[in-house]
């Protein structure tokens, strides 16, 4: 009984684990003194990220609110001229679709003195829905090349209030901001 309570209780800090990561995705220069990094500023955000009417001026204000608040609790902001690192950053909204399949099943009965065969053909459902990913590239300031990139997805819910919307950026973008510096293998 204790074996099975040991296991369980494994599988399912493995599935918190797998689950707290996901939509999340990095990449780094490995030669990169990420540990010398002190300051930093961040970029103006491109106007091209615009092009898409579905990106929203007051999400990608608030995804900068959010990143600035996070990046001061460990780096000091400066001038651009100054700092040690660039921080640039993206929205970029997809549209998706869900492909589900219901009752694919195939029987066979019998009646009285007979037997038949039934069976149903799938239903498929689609669903379609928007999914967004905040992208954000750190670039080294002397070589103005991006040392370090990150993203992180999910999908865009409908209805929330403004309140929710930054607790939603600040989670996800804490969770990103994990993997930033990269930590030494």
């Amino acid at each position: 009984m204790k074996r099975i309570l040991v296991t369980a209780i494994a599988a399912f800090t493995l599935l918190l684990n797998a689950c707290a990561n996901r939509g999340i995705s990095t990449d780094y220069q490995t030669d990169v003194a990420f540990d010398e990094y002190r300051s930093y500023a961040l970029l103006p955000v491109d106007p091209s990220v615009y092009a898409n009417p579905k990106v929203s001026e007051i999400t990608i204000k608030r995804i900068g609110t959010v990143l600035k608040k996070q990046l001061s609790n460990r780096y000091s902001e400066v001038e651009p001229n100054s700092a040690d690192f660039l921080v640039r950053y993206f929205l970029v909204l997809d549209e998706r679709m869900k492909v589900e399949s219901y009752n694919a099943n195939f029987g066979i009965y019998r009646s009285g003195f007979a037997y038949g065969h039934a069976y149903s053909t799938p239903d498929l459902h689609n669903t379609y829905y928007q999914q967004g990913s905040i992208i954000v590239d750190i670039l080294d300031t002397k070589s103005q090349e991006v040392v370090w990139r990150g993203s992180t997805e999910g999908k865009v819910k409908e209805g929330l209030s403004p309140e929710q919307r930054e607790a939603r950026v600040a989670a996800q973008l804490s969770d990103l901001l994990e993997h930033f510096p990269p930590k030494a293998n």
